[in-house]
C-alpha cells in the first residue's frame, strides 16, 4: 500500500501538463489525485487523508501502466535537458570561436546564412555588453537544429 501511494505522490507532484497527457485506468482515481493537488498545502492533515484515499483507490487497478507512463515521462524529460545542454554547449563554442559552425553543421542541419548571421550578432552584443537577445536567439536556433 505504501508502494501504491509513493506511486500517488509522483502522479500528484506532475506539473499540470504532464498530469493531463496521463491515461488513468480509472476515473475514480484521477478525480480523487484531482481534488489531491487542489488542497492548499496548509491543509497537511486533509492532504494525508486523500493520500490515503489514493493508495486505496489504486489497490483496485494495475499500477504498471501508470508506471510506465511516469518512467516514459522521466525518459523524455531527460532527452530534453540533454538537448537543451547541447545547444547551450554549442552556443558558447560558436561564440568563442565562430569557424566551429562546419563542426556544428557535419552534425545537424540548419540555415548556413541564417546560423552565421545569428553568430555574428551575439559575437558583437557579446563584445560591446549590450544584448539584447542576441544569444537567446542564437540558442534557439541550436536548439532548433537539434531537435530535428
Amino acid at each position: 500500500m505504501l508502494a501504491l501511494q509513493k506511486l500517488g505522490q509522483k502522479l500528484a507532484a506532475l506539473s499540470e501538463k504532464q498530469f493531463q497527457k496521463i491515461q488513468f485506468p480509472e476515473e475514480a482515481l484521477f478525480e480523487a489525485l484531482e481534488f489531491y493537488r487542489s488542497l492548499p498545502e496548509k491543509k497537511y492533515e486533509a492532504r494525508r487523508r486523500q493520500m490515503q484515499f489514493i493508495g486505496k483507490v489504486m489497490r483496485g487497478i494495475e499500477p504498471d501502466s501508470l508506471q510506465a507512463q511516469l518512467d516514459a515521462m522521466e525518459t523524455t524529460d531527460n532527452e530534453e535537458k540533454h538537448k537543451h545542454y547541447q545547444a547551450e554547449q554549442w552556443r558558447d563554442r560558436l561564440l568563442d570561436n565562430p569557424k566551429q559552425v562546419t563542426d556544428f553543421l557535419n552534425e545537424f542541419t540548419t540555415d548556413v546564412q541564417r546560423l552565421n548571421r545569428l553568430i555574428r550578432a551575439a559575437k558583437k552584443a557579446r563584445e560591446l555588453n549590450k544584448d539584447k537577445g542576441e544569444a537567446r536567439s542564437l540558442y534557439r536556433a541550436l536548439y532548433e537544429a537539434i531537435a530535428h
